[in-house]
């Protein structure tokens, strides 16, 4: 695992994330939070998601199997209604 500054990987980035593609990398920032640099392979996407967001998308896949579904129209109509500020420009 290699440690650099922020200002330091901002001038060598291509090297930097050349790094991060075989060891962590991680970019300190002396009056803040560190990061850690890792590439995000596709099958690795899902990662980025939280445990609520993959509920909630899990609960809707399941809403659409058991055809609990509504019109694109319906969702706009009641929408409006809920939020008739958002259409009124």
């Amino acid at each position: 695992m290699k440690t650099v500054s922020v200002t330091e990987f901002r001038g060598n980035i291509k090297k930097y994330l050349d790094i991060a593609e075989s060891e962590k990398l991680v970019i300190h920032r002396s009056k803040g939070r560190s990061f850690v640099v890792v590439p995000l392979d596709e099958e690795d996407d899902n990662s980025l998601l939280s445990k609520e967001q993959k509920a909630a998308i899990d609960e809707a896949l399941e809403d659409v199997a058991k055809g609990r579904v509504q019109s694109h129209q319906d969702v706009m109509d009641e929408t409006k209604k809920r939020f008739p500020h958002l259409f009124n420009r």
